[in-house]
């Protein structure tokens, strides 16, 4: 998005076993290369088809089924999911490819509550892949699913937390000819050319941005991907990956923004207008980035309204000149949510109405 290319831009300155467990623990779901961009993917855990809101729909699919999906997952609420194909419907990535758990006891797989798929052991501090939600059997314990297409189990007390995501992990070779810069290190490391790396993500936005211009590069809309198990990163463009990441929007995830479709006012705290002489923030702005989203007594009008807390101090105006904001708010009425964190109100319109009322009595009794 054009727009959100200019707000990174204006942010860069202000950031910064035996055959059975071999089966288990080293394959994901089946995957295979489909023609048009799409992959055969097999669902592992039964699952609900979201929309590209992150709603939930009707449609839900069986474990065990096939279904062709767009090979470039997609970031819905800061989660993986996979676009089906030729459909408006999004599976979490989490019940095909799995996530990746430490075991933290010995722990044997079962078919059942009450019968084992082998009586070999996964032992602790194994890395395994359980795939989506843990399910609840006869005998009220929890347990992962963590292979197929047979049924097979293990007790959700006896793994850890999530560690690591296959549809977020893959292979990048260094490409350039006069190799790749290193980002992120204290001092520019550069790897030559056939250079492999294990990245887990793949990152746009501001820190992107930032990262391009202390090289002194404009790029519009940079992707950065993260050496796994650093904070070291490597240039979209600059290695050519294996597979495809979904692609984490940082100021969408980590930030609200909100639009303007009309020149609008600035307020302080105590809900009055401030004085710039008749300017307002420009329409032409398009995004303001906001914090908190809470109501404010507007003695102007004697009632409480709901205002969105900029996070900037200061800006341009209608009329181009700087105007110094401090702390200040704009009617959410005068906004539109643009996109990023959805915020919801820290106070009710009824507490600040009492705290109005209160402070009426008391200055009528003074």
């Amino acid at each position: 998005m054009k727009v959100k290319t200019k707000i990174a831009a204006l942010l860069v300155a202000g950031l910064f076993s035996t055959a059975i467990i071999f089966t288990i623990t080293s394959q994901a779901a089946p995957t295979v290369q489909a023609a048009n961009h799409t992959l055969t993917k097999t669902i592992m855990h039964k699952s609900v088809a979201y929309t590209e809101a992150g709603k939930r729909t009707k449609n839900k699919y069986r474990a065990f089924t096939t279904v062709k999906v767009e090979d470039e997952p997609v970031i819905i609420k800061k989660q993986p999911y996979y676009k089906l194909k030729g459909k408006n419907r999004y599976l979490k990535a989490s019940n095909i490819d799995g996530v990746k758990r430490k075991v933290k006891h010995n722990s044997y797989v079962y078919a059942t509550s009450t019968r084992k798929a082998s009586l070999n052991l996964i032992r602790k501090g194994r890395t395994i892949i359980t795939y989506g939600s843990a399910l609840r059997f006869k005998n009220g314990k929890r347990y992962y699913r963590i292979g197929g297409p047979i049924k097979q189990y293990l007790k959700a007390g006896n793994v850890g937390a999530v560690i690591g995501s296959p549809t977020e992990e893959t292979t990048v070779t260094a490409i350039a000819q006069l190799g790749t810069a290193i980002y992120g290190t204290k001092k520019v490391k550069i790897a030559k050319a056939g250079t492999k790396f294990k990245v887990d993500r793949l990152e746009t936005g501001s820190p992107a941005a930032y990262i391009m211009n202390q090289r002194g590069q404009f790029v519009p809309e940079p992707k950065i991907y993260r050496i796994k198990g650093t904070d070291h990163w490597l240039w979209f463009s600059n290695v050519k990956a294996k597979k495809k990441l979904p692609v984490h929007d940082y100021n969408a995830e980590n930030f609200s923004y909100v639009s303007l479709y009309k020149d609008i006012d600035v307020y302080n705290a105590d809900g009055s207008t401030q004085d710039h002489d008749g300017q307002k923030i420009s329409k032409k702005v398009n995004y303001l980035r906001v914090e908190k989203l809470l109501y404010l007594w507007v003695p102007a009008d004697q009632k409480a309204e709901l205002f969105y807390n900029l996070t900037i101090h200061q800006i341009y105006s209608n009329k181009s000149e700087k105007m110094e904001l401090g702390d200040a708010y704009v009617r959410a009425s005068d906004v539109k949510y643009g996109y990023g964190i959805k915020l919801k109100p820290s106070n009710t319109k009824a507490e600040v109405e009492a705290q109005a009322q209160a402070q009426a009595k008391s200055a009528a009794n003074n």
